[in-house]
């Protein structure tokens, strides 16, 4: 590979590298069947449940992180000319710094660098969805992919969690040999090293679904509600929730046959019967909680 090639390729990796911070977005559909008092309830707990993402994105291995962007540093610098003695003394220093973090724990692999939350609401009925679902259908029989692909692309309702990982069981060597080769005035096997290295960073993606992260908010303000005997607010509640979940389903986070979602509807509509009456209704709101919590946890695990 000719050098220019390689600078060209090292230029297109560093842009890249790990993420391009992404911009929240709002796509409506149209009107919002939830109330005011429900959307507030709803942003609260999207808002919290991203707050619990960043934090577990924060805890990255400060030594290796250092390490990392070290050799980001000299990556850019072999972009230029004659910075060949800098580049090296950077590249020997990040070894330092991933050498201290594997003598502190050989086990290291993946090893969390950075990461980046993306969230993209949709402001939509269940009934704006099958008819949207419908006209992309009827496109695809007339072989309307591009048209097609234009409708279907806003009908996202998700949190996508994205964690940038170092392989600590081939990176650091990868560092090392890039070294040598500067030593031995070597710069494009060096650089090609590199690019190598930086491509091999492994990049993981969950996804989040924010019917949900809603499905669950309403569902523990209607438990709270209810203690206070306020059947026609937990009644909006516990019809909001399912219509969250129907969302999901007509998106395609899950589908209709899973066995949770048909658990769930079941037991919301089992829900209103008994708000109806006198009965208590606690042991069945916590069934419901626990139901979606482990949905969240076991939706959101996708890479």
């Amino acid at each position: 590979m000719k050098k220019k090639t390689l600078v060209t390729v090292l230029l297109g990796l560093l842009i890249i590298t790990p993420f391009t911070h992404a911009v929240n977005t709002t796509t409506d559909k149209g009107k919002s069947v939830l109330t005011k008092e429900q959307q507030a309830t709803s942003d609260k707990a999207v808002k919290s449940v991203e707050q619990q993402q960043n934090a577990l994105l924060e805890e990255v291995n400060q030594g290796a992180l250092e390490g990392y962007e070290k050799v980001l540093k000299a990556t850019k610098l072999l972009t230029q000319e004659a910075k060949e003695k800098e580049a090296i003394a950077l590249l020997q220093e990040a070894t330092g710094k991933f050498d201290l973090a594997l003598a502190a724990d050989p086990t290291l692999k993946l090893v969390p660098i950075d990461g980046d939350i993306s969230i993209t609401a949709l402001v939509a009925t269940p009934e704006l969805i099958r008819k949207e679902t419908d006209v992309a259908v009827d496109l695809l029989k007339n072989h309307k992919i591009q048209t097609t692909r234009a409708l279907l692309e806003p009908l996202k309702d998700e949190m996508v969690v994205s964690a940038a990982y170092l392989p600590m069981g081939t990176y650091p060597d990868a560092i090392k040999r890039a070294t040598n080769y500067l030593l031995d005035n070597k710069k494009e096997d060096a650089v090609a090293t590199l690019a190598t290295a930086l491509s091999t960073i492994v990049i993981k993606k969950s996804v989040i679904p924010l019917a949900i992260i809603r499905t669950e908010s309403f569902l523990k303000e209607a438990a709270d509600l209810d203690k206070n005997k306020a059947k026609d607010k937990v009644h909006a509640l516990l019809e909001a929730a399912e219509g969250q979940l129907e969302i999901a389903t007509l998106l395609g986070y899950t589908s209709e046959n899973s066995t949770l979602y048909d658990d769930l509807k079941k037991q919301i509509k089992a829900l209103k019967k008994e708000i109806k009456g006198d009965n208590a209704v606690e042991k069945m709101y916590k069934k419901i909680k626990e139901s979606v919590k482990h949905l969240i946890g076991k939706e959101g695990q996708q890479s």
